[in-house]
């Protein structure tokens, strides 16, 4: 045979392996991967398929590979036990669901079988926003100011100064200062402050022992323990301490006076009509009855 017959041959061999080297090198490569399974090394897949690799082989290796990287048969049944546990509980409130749903006007029932049942949690309710309070709007006169003129106010007011005028407010007065004029307010209070002017309340006039009123009073409440020189007029209660002096008369519709209080002047309390005194005071006294 020459040396081109050989290389011809030689050719053909190469390209169409014989049967028996094919099985030679399947038989080559399941040995490898025994050998690397039992040695406790990772194997690579072959990424090119043999011609002849038999499906028992490919088995074999992957049990291999199963069996050293710890995953044991055991593990992957409780692992298909679980899932097919979390399969059945899912189709379980799926069907609760679809159940509640069909019945009609039971929308509170498909609503609490389609809730989750790892969150208990319940629906923030809408709250209504909380409307601040507006601040008392409060005129101060400081102590270190003197206001020459009349005042005019809608708001409450505190004289702490001196002021040479009339004041008028439709809220409440607290003077500790002085004021030479008339007053109009609801309710006043007076401590340490004087006064020389008519004061006009609708509501209640409190006054301190340390306390000076040149002038008129009149309101529904008196309770006065100062100094006043003028007449007084309370359509209600009026009482007067054990420090009050009150020079001038008092009309009131009743007057509870402590001991120690000086009064110099009329007092009349809750008047009568001619019609209402005859009912009480007969005209004369008849002896023998």
């Amino acid at each position: 045979m020459g040396i081109k017959d050989n290389f011809s041959q030689a050719m053909k061999e190469l390209v169409n392996p014989k049967e028996s080297d094919q099985r030679k090198e399947v038989k080559d490569v399941a040995a490898y991967m025994n050998d690397t399974a039992d040695a406790g090394q990772p194997t690579m897949p072959n990424p090119a398929p043999q011609a002849e690799y038999s499906y028992q082989q490919s088995s074999q290796a992957m049990n291999a590979n199963t069996a050293n990287s710890g995953f044991s048969q055991s593990g992957s049944q409780d692992m298909s036990q679980r899932i097919a546990r979390d399969m059945n509980e899912y189709s379980e409130q799926t069907s609760g669901f679809a159940q509640a749903s069909e019945t009609p006007g039971n929308t509170a029932a498909a609503d609490t079988a389609y809730a989750s049942p790892y969150s208990n949690a319940q629906p923030e309710q809408p709250t209504a926003p909380e409307i601040p309070e507006e601040p008392t709007e409060t005129t101060v006169i400081s102590k270190n100011t003197t206001i020459d003129g009349n005042i005019r106010s809608f708001a409450d007011m505190k004289i702490d100064g001196s002021i040479k005028g009339n004041v008028e407010t439709t809220k409440n007065i607290v003077i500790n200062g002085k004021v030479v004029g008339d007053l109009a307010c609801d309710n006043i209070s007076m401590k340490n402050s004087a006064v020389q002017g008519n004061i006009r309340l609708k509501g209640q006039a409190v006054m301190a022992n340390d306390s000076m009123l040149i002038g008129d009073l009149s309101s529904q409440v008196a309770h006065l323990n100062g100094k006043i020189k003028g007449n007084i007029n309370a359509s209600g209660k009026l009482m007067l301490d054990k420090d009050s002096v009150i020079i001038g008369d008092i009309k009131a519709g009743s007057v509870a006076i402590s001991d120690g209080a000086v009064i110099n002047g009329y007092i009349t309390t809750t008047y009568l009509s001619k019609d209402e005194s005859a009912n009480i005071f007969p005209e004369n006294i008849a002896l023998g009855e």
